[in-house]
C-alpha cells in the first residue's frame, strides 16, 4: 500500500510538472492550500479518491478549463 502511495505521488508530481512546465511551480502548487480541497493537493493525493481528484484538476488545468 505504501509503495502504491509513493508511486501515485510520483505520478501526480510528474503530471503537475507537465501541466505547469516547471518543477518549482508544480511543487508550489502541490504544497499550497487549496480552498476547494480543504488541504494541499499533495496531502489530498495520498488517498485513492484524492489521487483521482488531483488528476482531474491537473487535466482540467492542462486543457484550459476553469478550476
Amino acid at each position: 500500500m505504501e509503495s502504491n502511495s509513493a508511486a501515485n505521488l510520483a505520478q501526480i508530481r510528474a503530471l503537475a510538472i507537465n501541466t505547469f512546465g516547471s518543477e518549482s511551480v508544480a511543487e508550489s502548487w502541490l504544497n499550497q492550500y487549496h480552498s476547494l480541497l480543504g488541504a494541499t493537493p499533495i496531502v489530498v493525493a495520498k488517498s485513492a479518491s484524492g489521487f483521482v481528484e488531483i488528476q482531474k484538476i491537473l487535466s482540467a488545468i492542462n486543457y484550459g478549463a476553469a478550476v
